[in-house]
């Protein structure tokens, strides 16, 4: 399976891109900022889609271009996180029928929450019960979110500091398709900040990451 991913940015008052792409391995990838201005990375495929649009409606830009690509699995990650050795190999192994996306990023407060040991867990709940993020899809199930009337939704009818990808397992709950998380997490956040505001707690740290 071919695997593309974008990297959406933004620029943070502390960067972290460089040491983020230093982790994500040999990797097809693209940049997709979403400002006017270029990341201060050299030797990667830089795309802009326009300025400033905020987070979600650059979550959702990104996806649908993503979807123009030969790849059989797409996904969108941040630039603030880093990534444990060939993590893309081992999410690309979970990919079967009637799994809607694999989480490369698992949080300590969600694997808490359910009880979970190390290993491959599957969960089938929506809005507030599920998050993560570095959600990987089959292009074909991506098509299919794009088109979802909640996630269009939320791209059309939230503030910007309301836009988040809680929504995506949301979406897979009303399509009917699993939602596959990792521990321990394949990734973890180093920015303290969050691209909606909110400070990262320990929570929200990477499960199985110190």
């Amino acid at each position: 399976m071919k695997l593309k991913i974008g990297v959406t940015w933004f620029p943070r008052k502390t960067e972290y891109i460089n040491r983020s792409l230093q982790t994500i391995g040999d990797i097809d990838l693209t940049i997709y900022p979403d400002c006017d201005t270029l990341p201060p990375v050299s030797g990667f495929d830089v795309v802009s889609l326009g300025g400033n649009v905020g987070c979600f409606k650059h979550y959702y830009r990104t996806l649908e271009h993503l979807c123009n690509s030969d790849a059989d699995i797409i996904g969108i990650v941040s630039d603030d996180v880093v990534y444990c050795r060939n993590w893309h190999v081992k999410a690309l192994e979970q990919f079967t029928d009637g799994v809607g996306f694999v989480a490369c990023f698992t949080p300590r407060g969600l694997a808490d929450m359910n009880l979970w040991e190390t290993g491959v867990h599957e969960l089938n709940v929506g809005w507030g019960r599920s998050w993560g993020g570095n959600y990987l899809f089959k292009k074909e199930v991506a098509k299919e979110l794009l088109k979802h009337p909640s996630f269009i939704d939320h791209r059309d009818n939230y503030e910007k500091n309301q836009q988040i990808d809680h929504i995506v397992p949301q979406c897979m709950l009303e399509m009917g398709l699993n939602q596959l998380y990792i521990v321990p997490s394949l990734s973890n956040h180093i920015g303290m900040e969050s691209t909606i505001g909110h400070v990262h707690r320990y929570m929200d740290g990477g499960k199985g990451w110190m």
